[in-house]
């Protein structure tokens, strides 16, 4: 195919990009939706992976000691529980970094006067265990309740704790299976639309197509653009998307920091640029190409 020729394709795709008016408009719509809610799942992603992190970091095994219990059988059980394969991290806290935690914490509050008042200290020596998978504090706790324990060990609380990133898992599941489904519905509607706007662009130039062949054109000239068509609908539909998801993330990263325990949106969109142009234009390229083969393929295969 000569530059000439390509270049005549091009402009004429375009030509019937623009012609269309409202069908064009509804056809980048309906991808645009599409691209957005498939780069709203990637974000949806990386802002609970995020969240799991954090969870996981915060939810353990306390385990809490008698008074006066010897250090000395704290550490035999601290080195037992690292040796238990779903035994991710383990910590000793004494009763008196408690005490000053819990002061670090509550001195500006009505805590830490009733502790002042109380003139001892009531806190505990502590183990915090944190598992490996939340599905395996079950495991450690009944490792914590062998009888060899319990003349030392006060009180475990509580491996319940880790049945919220359990839960939370099991939510992002669902979320992304509904998700997945919505993409999938609206990419057929998004081929649907795109479809028929090229298939009324066909039929608009039907007396120019019949002319074309008589005088001999070829096949590729004909079809190259509805071609062209399809490919700047979702062209331009990705890179909508591509701006409105730039700002939303910029606009809310604040917002959805405090739901997502520090989570930033526009960081996340920054350090992921990439991969969510490579998404988005991915997307939008891929539903205007299938329509306008399967426009091309239905309307001029003779």
């Amino acid at each position: 195919m000569s530059k000439k020729t390509f270049k005549k394709i091009l402009r004429s795709g375009w030509n019937n990009f623009q012609r269309q008016g409202i069908l064009t408009f509804a056809t980048l719509f309906i991808i645009f939706i599409a691209v957005f809610l498939a780069s709203s799942l990637y974000l949806f992603g990386g802002a609970i992976y995020f969240l799991n992190d954090r969870l996981q970091e915060r939810i353990d095994i306390s385990v809490f000691f008698k008074e006066n219990t010897a250090r000395e059988d704290i550490a035999g059980i601290e080195e037992q529980l690292k040796a238990v394969p779903e035994v991710k991290k383990v910590e000793y806290i004494s009763a008196d970094e408690a005490y000053q935690k819990f002061v670090e914490e509550h001195k500006d509050d009505q805590y830490y006067e009733a502790l002042q008042a109380i003139e001892m200290n009531p806190f505990l020596a502590s183990v915090h265990v944190q598992a490996k998978d939340p599905s395996q504090y079950g495991e450690i706790s009944s490792f914590l309740k062998k009888d060899e324990f319990q003349s030392v060990i006060q009180n475990v609380n509580d491996y319940k704790r880790g049945t919220v990133i359990q839960k939370l898992t099991d939510l992002t599941k669902n979320i992304r299976t509904i998700g997945f489904a919505l993409i999938g519905f609206l990419s057929l509607i998004a081929v649907l639309v795109t479809f028929n706007t090229i298939k009324l662009t066909i039929f608009s130039q039907k007396a120019e197509i019949e002319i074309m062949r008589l005088v001999g054109a070829k096949k590729s000239f004909i079809q190259g653009p509805y071609f062209i068509q399809g490919l700047l609908c979702g062209l331009s539909a990705s890179l909508f998307a591509f701006v409105l998801f730039g700002a939303f993330a910029f606009i809310l990263q604040d917002k959805l920091s405090g739901i997502f325990l520090g989570f930033n949106m526009f960081d996340f969109y920054r350090t992921n640029l990439w991969q969510l142009l490579a998404l988005q234009f991915g997307t939008g390229l891929l539903l205007g190409t299938i329509s306008s083969v399967l426009a091309v393929q239905a309307y001029l295969k003779k």
